[in-house]
């Protein structure tokens, strides 16, 4: 009898697919072979439902994985992307960019001819042969980024965000989410024209670990940003047994804390040392070219164009500015023709700094700089402001939006007080022989948590540094200070703006802070490190001579490793 039906002979055992007709013999509906649970199609040894061997990756799970489930090191919803190219508009707003440089190139060669300080320009004066030139440049740029953004694209990995770009020398650069410090969103004038936005993303390891996706459309950007981050906070982190801990403290929605009005910013603006220049160098660098001195304009021209550039710098990153607090970081939008969006992550500031230019007392405004450990801003920006200007209230609604460590009684009083007050420690009188005017306001207080130090005569100032956040401790002692029996602490913070001091002690003052200062950092960073351990405070340190079981420091800079045991640990204790 033949078997053959009319699709053509029946498959053979084991490359039957699911759903064909039994073979001969076997009920409608065919059961499955002898031993074979009912209802199962996979081959043998594989798990029920399972899909076949040869099913495609990412399909299904693998053998072994739970059905459904995500790989090991993945978030839910996480999977790995495939690859995007940047917005095709890049290309011509690389150029553009390059256009302004070599715009700005001609520009100032042409006036340095008009104003005789460069007589060599390649040009000989001829504006035609510096269009044609621009022109050239700015083509060719052009034509080259094209070629460029064809071989740039990026995705977002399982463990890491991915760059690949290069023509000539291909490059393919990675970036941990559990080694992203900050995700900040920039946008050139040239960009907003065309509602797109560059993603700058900063990790450990300094300024050449950072890589930029430039440029991305605004809402996709801004989508971006939303998904680093949350993914950089999932980020798995070694636990004390060694698994990975995933959890993340759920966020609060974000508030506006601080703005700052465009009157403030155009009169803070005006209230500064450069518009004393303007004011000097305009109506001179004027009555040179009216009389004809012409010798005088390539003296004061650089310094009044300097000065402008400058005023113009501080008014355009100053404007929009505006601050929004959540719980775990701040975030600084500002900018008017280049806006940017900066995140701070409240566990990584180091140290702050409240100031108070002279010119600022009467209107009482402040500025708030700091120290965040792993960020490395654009040289030239002052990226490290939280405020640039702001109010009293706004000033204490930031310290306290920072949290507890940093929301302080005593930094009120280090910012009112004009010279000794209950909580901080003065300086001798010998210190008016290095600083007559504000000696008296110059000293520290020390709180269970933080050291304060403080300054300044008709501007003031008051540093903030954590125990936690010390990196190391030195005292200082110049020449002069030596004659006086005079010593400097300072507390080693990480790269920024803020240069913590203590200044002007007396030797015997100096050496028990360093030590007693140096004992709260380590107890403070052990506490830190194991929250369950307790930690006995010690009480604020008063001036008085060393002891023989705490001698005095050599007259020579002398730095404390914070790791290393001193007279509150035990030998092998480390911080």
């Amino acid at each position: 009898m033949s078997l053959t039906g009319p699709d053509g002979p029946p498959p053979a055992v084991g490359d039957q697919p699911t759903g064909a007709q039994p073979a001969v013999g076997q009920p409608t509906g065919a059961q499955p072979a002898v031993g074979q649970p009912t209802g199962a199609q996979p081959a043998v040894g594989q798990p029920t439902g399972a899909q076949p061997v040869d099913q495609q990756p990412g399909d299904q799970p693998a053998v072994g994985q739970p059905t459904g489930a995500q790989p090991v090191d993945q978030q839910p919803g996480d999977q790995q992307r495939e690859w995007q190219r940047f917005h095709p508009l890049t290309p011509l707003l690389r150029g553009g960019v390059v256009a302004l440089g070599v715009l700005g190139y001609v520009i100032s060669g042409q006036l340095n001819r008009i104003f005789g300080a460069d007589p060599d320009d390649p040009t000989q004066g001829h504006w035609g042969i510096a269009a044609v030139v621009l022109a050239v440049v700015v083509l060719g740029v052009i034509g080259f980024s094209a070629i460029a953004w064809r071989a740039a694209s990026y995705r977002l990995g399982t463990t890491t965000v991915e760059l690949r770009t290069g023509v000539f020398a291909k490059q393919h650069r990675q970036v941990r989410y559990d080694r992203i410090q900050a995700v900040d969103i920039s946008r050139p004038l040239l960009a907003q024209l065309f509602g797109l936005s560059s993603v700058r993303v900063e990790a450990a390891g300094g300024s050449d670990s950072n890589i930029e996706l430039a440029y991305l459309p605004k809402g996709e950007a801004d989508a971006l940003r939303a998904d680093l981050t949350r993914r950089a906070g999932q980020a798995p982190s070694p636990t004390e047994n060694g698994t990975q801990d995933t959890e993340e403290a759920p966020a609060t929605p974000e508030r506006l804390i601080a703005a700052i009005p465009a009157g403030r910013v155009w009169l803070a603006t005006a209230m500064s040392f450069n518009s004393a220049v303007l004011i000097v160098t305009i109506p001179l660098l004027l009555g040179a070219l009216v009389t004809g001195n012409l010798g005088l304009v390539p003296v004061v021209g650089p310094i009044a164009l300097g000065s402008a550039g400058a005023q113009f710098g501080r008014l355009s990153s100053w404007m929009n500015f505006r601050v929004e607090a959540g719980s775990q970081a701040i975030r600084v939008r500002h900018g008017l023709t280049e806006q940017r969006t900066s995140t701070i992550p409240l566990h990584r500031i180091q140290a702050v700094e409240i100031s108070q230019p002279a010119l600022w007392r009467a209107l009482e405004w402040w500025r708030i700089r700091v120290n965040v450990a792993g960020v490395h801003g654009e040289p030239g920006k002052q990226e490290d402001a939280l405020i640039p200007v702001g109010t009293r209230e706004e000033v204490l609604t930031i310290l306290a939006a920072m949290g507890p460590r940093w929301s302080l009684p005593e930094v009120v009083e280090g910012l009112d007080a004009p010279g000794p007050s209950p909580s901080f420690v003065g300086v001798p009188p010998a210190a008016r022989w290095l600083d007559p005017l504000s000696w008296k306001r110059i000293g520290y207080a020390e709180t269970p948590t933080a050291l304060l130090s403080r300054g300044g005569w008709l501007g003031r100032n008051v540093t903030l540094v954590p125990y936690a956040r010390m990196q190391s401790l030195v005292l200082e002692q110049g020449p002069i200070e030596r004659r006086l029996g005079l010593a400097g602490v300072r507390p080693i913070s990480t790269h920024g703006s803020v240069r913590p001091a203590v200044r002007h002690l007396s030797l015997a003052s100096a050496n028990t802070l360093l030590v007693a200062t140096a004992d709260r950092a380590r107890a403070a960073r052990r506490a830190e490190a194991d929250p369950t351990l307790v930690v006995e405070p010690t009480e604020p340190t008063s001036p008085q001579t060393p002891t023989a079981e705490q001698p005095a420091l050599p007259f020579r800079d002398h730095g404390v490793d914070l790791s290393a045991p001193t007279s509150g640990q035990q030998d092998g204790e480390t911080a």
